[in-house]
């Protein structure tokens, strides 16, 4: 009973009809099913016209916005992402959401004003550490990329791509014992980490030890093969489906990787190895955009 009063309220208050509100809610439902499918421009065409409807909703402008950028329209995404914070500027869905295609584009320093922005709203949020801590590492700010992974792994200590990420933003700067101590560390979480593997080869190599760092080359190819065996045998997680986070009803996903080139292995001086090959496995914790 409350619901409904509330309900009517609420539409009131932004001057629809009963009648709008359900065409809203079923152009919004249709947006969220077509993106289910990765029918992208369905999904666009619905948030759009659900927007001419209520042009006040902060989830039908945050969702295309994830259409948008899903189909590599990042200034649209950007431009619906925006509109989501104007019109709610508490919105931390949408601060990461923007902050995750500034980062796609290489805007790192725009990318970090939203993803910090985002933590000032939910300090307790892993992966908006961890991405925030990829764009540190990506703009050469490797002591407060460490220190974001930090923030991460306290929060989620048992991630392997976060402490793959850490033992990147370590070898970048350096410290290359340490490095291997967080790739092992992956490993030992997943060891089928691909990335990991050859990150720990990257470090072992640079440390003169190329009989292991050979070893942790094969074991990337291998974990790289099993790793794909897996993705032919079951069908790719589309973009709701793998958290059950916050989606007005529930939250998340979306499959695209932000981070090709940000989370593959740290620079080794060697030209050989400055690109891993396995950026499939070695990518950063993926980037979720939050859904409504």
């Amino acid at each position: 009973m409350f619901k409904k009063i509330f309900t009517g309220i609420f539409i009131l208050a932004l001057g629809l009809t009963q009648a709008d509100a359900q065409s809203f809610d079923d152009l919004f439902s249709q947006g969220k099913a077509a993106y289910h499918k990765g029918d992208l421009a369905a999904a666009v065409a619905s948030y759009t016209k659900a927007i001419e409807l209520n042009p006040k909703s902060v989830a039908a402008y945050n969702n295309r916005g994830i259409a948008h950028k899903s189909m590599g329209n990042t200034d649209a995404a950007i431009k619906d992402f925006t509109s989501a914070i104007n019109i709610d500027p508490n919105h931390k869905s949408s601060y990461y959401n923007r902050g995750n295609t500034q980062h796609g584009i290489g805007k790192l320093f725009e990318a970090i004003q939203d993803y910090s922005k985002a933590i000032s709203m939910d300090p307790f949020d892993d992966k908006v550490y961890n991405n925030r801590g990829v764009a540190h590492k990506d703009a050469g700010n490797y002591d407060q990329a460490i220190k974001d992974f930090n923030s991460a792994l306290g929060i989620k200590p048992g991630n392997a791509n976060i402490y793959n990420n850490r033992g990147s933003a370590k070898a970048q700067k350096g410290n290359l014992l340490e490095a291997i101590e967080d790739f092992t560390k992956a490993l030992d979480l997943d060891p089928q980490h691909a990335g990991a593997y050859y990150n720990r080869g990257n470090a072992y190599k640079s440390l003169g030890m190329n009989q292991k760092a050979e070893n942790d080359y094969q074991s990337a190819q291998k974990a790289s093969k099993a790793n794909a065996g897996k993705s032919h045998h079951h069908h790719h997680q589309t973009v709701f489906e793998k958290r059950n986070e916050k989606f007005q009803d529930i939250d998340k996903t979306f499959r695209e990787n932000l981070f090709k080139k940000q989370a593959e292995s740290f620079k080794a001086d060697d030209k050989a190895f400055n690109k891993n090959p396995f950026n499939e496995q070695a990518k950063a914790f993926k980037a979720e955009d939050a859904a409504f």
